[in-house]
């Protein structure tokens, strides 16, 4: 077998594929990427032609659904040859496999949790993050990993900031990635206004309060607890 070149994976947001030289690699359809994601997703498990063809092609015959699976395939490693990679996925012993190196940034952020979050490594994490784990592409599949890789961001970052390793600057960097989550849980939105309260930046203070209460009737359709909202004012 060829020794590739790597590969790299945006998994955060909208899946992306990217070349060793950082060029965008197209593929002509949805199903192209899906199926090339599913792989990638399950790289370090057995994947059958049944398992992709009840992933891709839920409603078709046995028969289309393995033909089709063929052609998307078929296009998959056209695609890829333009870039310079010879059968980028390999059928062996019953099982598809990428048939290449495959950097990405959910183990980058995974890696990073393991060692536990600093400011540094928390910029980092926002480097990359464009949002949940293919939320954008919304495969059911990746709904598990994209649950708890989430999860364990949000803890990481509140036990972070309750440690005082986060400045204010980077804070801020947070709220605007995570907007949602810093709006509506209460528990990490009370962590980060009492870092501007203990800073004494009155007007940060104000400033998320208000947005909270916006986003709590305009996405909640409920005000913001008024206990929680006389604790800041």
């Amino acid at each position: 077998m060829v020794e590739q070149k790597s590969i790299y994976v945006n998994s955060f947001g909208r899946g992306r594929l990217l070349d060793d030289k950082g060029e965008r690699i197209l593929l002509r359809t949805k199903k192209a990427y899906e199926l090339f994601f599913y792989l990638f997703h399950y790289r370090d498990e057995l994947v059958t032609k049944d398992d992709l063809v009840n992933v891709l092609f839920p409603n078709m015959t046995t028969e289309k659904g393995g033909s089709n699976l063929h052609t998307t395939i078929y296009q998959i490693r056209k695609e890829f040859d333009k870039h310079g990679y010879s059968d980028i996925i390999v059928y062996k012993s019953g099982t598809y496999f990428i048939n290449a190196p495959v950097e990405n940034d959910y183990d980058q952020v995974r890696d990073i949790l393991k060692v536990g979050l600093t400011e540094e490594s928390l910029i980092k994490i926002l480097n990359v993050y464009d949002g949940q784990y293919f939320e954008k592409d919304g495969y059911a599949w990746s709904e598990y990993l994209r649950n708890d890789m989430h999860s364990k961001i949000i803890l990481s970052v509140k036990e972070a900031i309750s440690s005082q390793r986060i400045s204010n600057i980077v804070l801020m960097q947070f709220l605007l990635v995570f907007r949602d989550d810093c709006l509506s849980d209460l528990e990490l939105l009370s962590t980060i206004l009492d870092c501007f309260v203990q800073s004494r930046d009155k007007l940060k203070v104000k400033k998320i309060l208000t947005d909270a209460q916006q986003y709590w009737v305009s996405e909640l359709s409920c005000d913001l607890p008024e206990e929680f909202i006389s604790k800041y004012e």
